[in-house]
């Protein structure tokens, strides 16, 4: 009885409401205005964002980014719900720019996706958003125009119940910085250079894989044709909380509960939150309101908002409040309450070899013909751990989201649509799902911390106030889509399809959407839909919570679920920002959306971005001649430069244009030119011999096992060529090696160590020039 009388206290005062704590930047011009008409009731909140180039300085080095009202993040924009958003973005920046209100309801005409439902706001113009606030929660808002997202164009929002009593709280936005240029990181993930994971020591090389007693693995995962397992893309020089690695609150209080409103805005970063001072009580995700649960430890994937309730120790301390990436590189941190500063515990490092095998025996239980992958045998992969996320309940046959079964017979989402009147009595209801009291923890109710495992959130323990269940009167569309990729070129897709190629998903306004989603790639994605919650159906059945964004892990098949109450077309996509441009997105069509004034002209726009082309180079200035590997390349399309020239004039390049034909892009075909003037070598007086050849030829390249490149070509002369190259060939940490041969009887042995991000020390020896040593420069 006491147990149940103690969780009834918790669910009765599980909705504190927020005391405002605005940040600083803002301008904010609260009732009402005569400057601008609105259609829409409620007092009318006001704010001016002028958004600009500024310099920062976060590690040691003056960078360029993005500043709203000359702050990074944004202001926080706070709101009540009822209240009209009248917001008046100004773009002082040379290129155009955009803002989306990320899980704020919002007419389509508002959402701020450029070239799809808002034009972008181009460079010296004003751009005011409108639109009814529907729901309470936290939220956040960015740019969605190109990358600029990590250049820092993010902010935090609140939106507040009117009758929520006031409680301390804090707006915590999590974000990732880069010293690169933003391009110039989807540049270097495009040409799938080492950098990144040699500064994270993930490179997995064979003499690490030798000394940890993981050879067979590393060969296993190379005939696979699988590139070195890795949780992140990016390396990064800082992790920040509200634009800092370090914060102070020092107002925080010994005994004092406080409401802490968390909010992924990395780019492509992961989250694993933890609080020196005890467990953390989850009371909100994405917005939305749960059954209140305590853990020790939350992993936020990209674009995701937990509000959480924490308890201050009764000493006089500063407490730690952890949020650690997940490749385990670094931290930002907060520290509340004015003392001597209590750490929260460290999280360990990760074993790549051993995630390594486990991944490998994932790939030992399927069939990945025809570019898709057999599920079947899937059954035991419970207790896989991705950067930190265990793979608990991937079985895939018999899952326990029995919602598929029993509890998505139709629907009408539970305060989804906030203008009609028949939502099963939700009307009037917060979006959040509770028509309860509000209220925060019963003290006593925080347990001190349980050390570096504890508690860890997954999405099974998420359990919504309400039943989500749909309106089984309501007929079912059920949508398929396979999430995939490709990490040797760095692309990303649904169906093999990146956004440049695929079609609209079409709906139809009033149905049920169940989106069956099956992860075949060895990344982790976060998913966002734009204007609409789903249900996540999970464990709790009927309770299944709302979201708007979710993580699907490797091998994972995860099932959402919404009501059609919308129009026009919204985007869903990877919230991982160089995934997403990658072409990792799709557009979800209501029936006559076709009518949108974007339809005709802005998609093309839109769907610009993944077939961008990237050129990258190498360039080794040897004792015995120079070398160069030129490359420019898009989703489907690459030409190929392979030159070498000598002191003493001897010329020799290569020229391909190739074409990618298969889903996984082993294969591609090519046309070329070769020619080649070795006057020094004996055989240059040979017409169409190696050393004197103008020729041009065609043929095609494919990948072998073990990552080793074959090109089977003909010239206009009907020679014939075959030639295999490994190139990349991790030694160790920083020590590569280059190979190749072939039926010219021509081959090259190359070793470099890199150092830098674009600079090694390389040696060679070919069979025309000899040895030679120098330096190589990476572009």
């Amino acid at each position: 009885m006491k147990m149940n009388m103690r969780y009834i206290a918790v669910i009765g005062t599980c909705f504190f409401s927020t005391l405002l704590f605005a940040q600083t930047g803002g301008t904010k011009t609260a009732g009402e205005s005569n400057k601008l008409p609105s259609k829409y009731q409620g007092k009318r909140v006001e704010y001016d964002l002028y958004i600009a180039d500024t310099m920062v300085n976060y590690t040691g080095k003056k960078r360029k980014a993005i500043a709203v009202n000359g702050s990074i993040p944004a202001p926080s924009l706070y709101f009540t719900q009822g209240d009209t958003a009248i917001i008046r973005v100004h773009n002082t920046m040379k290129e155009e720019t955009s803002v989306h209100w990320h899980g704020v309801l919002v007419p389509n005409s508002e959402d701020g996706v450029p070239y799809l439902n808002t034009a972008p706001i181009k460079p010296g113009t004003i751009h005011t958003f409108t639109f009814p606030i529907k729901q309470s929660g936290t939220f956040w808002y960015h740019s969605h125009t190109m990358l600029q997202e990590q250049a820092g164009l993010y902010g935090s929002i609140v939106i507040k119940r009117p009758d929520e009593p006031k409680m301390k709280e804090y707006v915590l936005v999590l974000s990732d910085w880069s010293n690169e240029k933003p391009r110039e990181i989807q540049r270097y993930l495009k040409k799938g250079a080492e950098w990144y994971s040699i500064k994270k020591g993930a490179l997995q090389s064979y003499g690490e894989a030798i000394a940890a007693g993981y050879l067979k693995d590393k060969l296993h995962q190379e005939w696979k044709r699988m590139t070195p397992m890795d949780v992140a893309d990016v390396y990064y020089n800082r992790f920040l909380i509200n634009g800092k690695d370090k914060n102070y609150f020092k107002d925080a209080k010994p005994g004092e509960i406080i409401k802490l409103r968390v909010i992924n805005g990395g780019s492509s970063s992961y989250f694993t939150i933890q609080f020196a001072g005890g467990q953390m009580q989850v009371v909100s995700a994405d917005g939305i309101n749960v059954m209140p649960l305590m853990v020790d430890k939350i992993e936020l994937a990209t674009a995701e908002t937990y509000d959480v309730l924490i308890k201050m120790p009764e000493d006089t301390a500063a407490y730690e409040f952890r949020a650690t990436s997940w490749d385990i590189t670094g931290y930002g941190s907060v520290f509340l309450g004015n003392g001597p500063e209590v750490n929260a515990p460290s999280l360990p490092k990760l074993n790549y070899f051993a995630m390594m095998r486990e991944m490998n025996s994932m790939m030992s239980n399927m069939n990945m013909s025809g570019g898709g992958m057999n599920m079947k045998g899937m059954k035991d992969m419970k207790g896989m751990n991705m950067g930190g996320g265990d793979m608990k309940g991937m079985n895939m046959n018999d899952k326990k989201d029995t919602a598929n079964k029993n509890n998505t017979q139709g629907m009408d989402m539970p305060g989804m649509d906030m203008n009609k009147k028949d939502n099963a009595g939700m009307e009037g209801m917060d979006m959040n799902g509770s028509n309860m009291q509000s209220g925060g923890n019963m003290p006593g109710m925080f347990m001190p911390g349980m050390g570096p495992e504890g508690i860890k959130l997954n999405y099974d323990m998420l359990r919504s106030i309400n039943p989500t269940t749909l309106d089984s009167t309501k007929k079912i569309h059920e949508i398929k889509l396979t999430l995939t990729g490709n990490m040797l070129r760095y692309i990303w897709s649904f169906d093999n399809k990146t956004l440049s190629e695929s079609d609209n998903i079409l709906i139809h306004h009033g149905e049920n959407v169940r989106m069956i989603l099956t992860n075949t790639t060895m990344m982790r994605h976060p998913m966002h839909l734009h204007g609409h919650f789903f249900r996540f159906v999970n464990a709790q059945g009927e309770y299944s919570p709302m979201k708007h964004t979710f993580d699907i892990k490797p091998m994972e098949t995860v099932t959402i679920e919404f009501y059609a109450n919308e129009e026009k077309d919204w985007f869903f996509h990877c919230h991982n920002l160089f995934h997403m441009v990658s072409g990792m997105a799709r557009v979800v069509s209501y029936e006559g959306s076709e009518k949108n004034e974007f339809a005709q002209t802005g998609y093309k726009e839109l769907k610009r971005e993944d077939r961008k082309i990237y050129p990258w180079a190498d360039i080794s200035v040897h004792s015995q001649g120079v070398w160069g590997q030129f490359n420019f390349s898009n989703n489907k399309n690459a030409l190929e430069i392979e030159s070498r020239a000598t002191y003493k004039g001897d010329v020799e390049a290569e020229n391909h244009l190739l074409r990618y034909l298969d889903k996984q892009q082993y294969l591609a075909a090519f046309i070329g030119y070769d020619y080649r003037r070795n006057r020094t070598h004996p055989e240059y007086s040979k017409p169409n011999s190696t050393d004197n050849r103008n020729v041009f030829d065609a043929g095609f390249y494919y990948l072998l096992p073990m990552l080793v490149r074959s090109e089977w070509r003909i010239d206009n002369t009907g020679r014939l060529r075959l030639q295999l190259e490994r190139r990349d060939l991790a030694l160790s940490n920083n020590f590569f090696a280059d190979l190749r041969v072939n039926t010219d009887k021509e081959y090259t042995v190359g070793f470099r160590y890199q150092f830098s991000r674009y600079f090694s020390i390389s040696t060679n020896y070919d069979s025309d020039y000899k040895w030679g040593a120098g330096l190589t420069l990476h572009y």
